[in-house]
């Protein structure tokens, strides 16, 4: 009995979460095109989750080896804005504790902002920006966004009543935030001028619903282009993705990576597409 709830929580949170898409050898991945990273930086490692001094210069070996047109992070922290030297424009927005999102490009913005998300607890890292750049002769939006969590330690779960009620609340609690949040950033996106990519930490699976209303108006590029299960978080039972990238329709993705980094317990992704 005290191992049920974990089982029957994690397998609620997670129901359906391994994605069976062209599971099988994996084709060789060209990384060719304009390429969109994703990556939840889990604040560089800043309360040593890792046990490694070195994780934020490798973080920035990392950015420096693979130097994307577009780098998009969530749990982003001030203290390591020098980790990004090496582009010359930028978007970062803090809505506390020296904790939020950023939007790293060598190409020219002409225009940028935030969406305030309405819902949620913890507004320091649920919000959401946006750059507009240049490329070639093209205007693109670019999104950055990081949803609700659900905040259920399964390892720390008891079977007690008090226990039951308390995850029953985070999650009921956590479908309505990202409900909201997403509300807004669709909103705004409804608004969009241009073409738009959105990398977003959904905090959820392609089976909830906020996945599915975003596929309604946008197309999830490891979808098109990706192969094997797609995991993007560290979860000790199950492969899980939770990262995307989305792209409007009239944009052509060429491929899809899932990098095997361990720098986070999120792993980066990216989008190589042809503008």
């Amino acid at each position: 009995m005290r191992v049920l709830l974990p089982v029957l929580t994690m397998l609620f949170l997670f129901y359906n979460s391994v994605s069976l898409y062209k599971i099988g050898a994996e084709a060789e991945i060209k990384k060719e095109g304009f390429e969109v990273m994703s990556f939840n930086s889990r604040l560089f490692n800043h309360y040593n989750w890792i046990d490694r001094d070195s994780v934020p210069y490798q973080i920035k070996k990392f950015f420096i080896s693979e130097m994307p047109e577009v780098l998009s992070i969530q749990e982003y922290h001030g203290d390591y804005e020098q980790l990004l030297s090496s582009y010359r424009n930028k978007h970062i927005y803090f809505s506390g504790d020296n904790v939020g999102l950023s939007i790293y490009t060598n190409n020219y913005i002409v225009n940028r902002g935030v969406v305030e998300f309405d819902g949620g607890i913890n507004n320091a890292i649920n919000n959401a920006i946006f750059i507009d750049i240049i490329e070639k002769k093209d205007t693109i939006r670019v999104y950055n966004a990081h949803f609700e969590s659900f905040k259920v330690d399964v390892n720390s779960l008891n079977t007690d009543l008090t226990t039951i009620k308390n995850v029953i609340d985070k999650i009921k609690y956590s479908y309505i935030a990202q409900k909201k949040q997403l509300d807004s950033l669709l909103n705004h996106v409804s608004r969009s001028p241009y073409k738009s990519i959105l990398t977003v930490d959904l905090n959820n699976t392609e089976h909830s619903y906020i996945y599915k209303k975003i596929i309604e108006k946008f197309d999830d590029v490891f979808k098109l282009k990706g192969n094997g299960f797609g995991s993007t978080y560290e979860f000790k039972f199950l492969p899980i993705r939770i990262d995307y990238v989305f792209i409007s329709p009239s944009i052509y993705a060429k491929s899809f990576y899932i990098f095997d980094e361990n720098l986070s317990d999120h792993k980066p992704i990216s989008a190589f597409l042809d503008i």
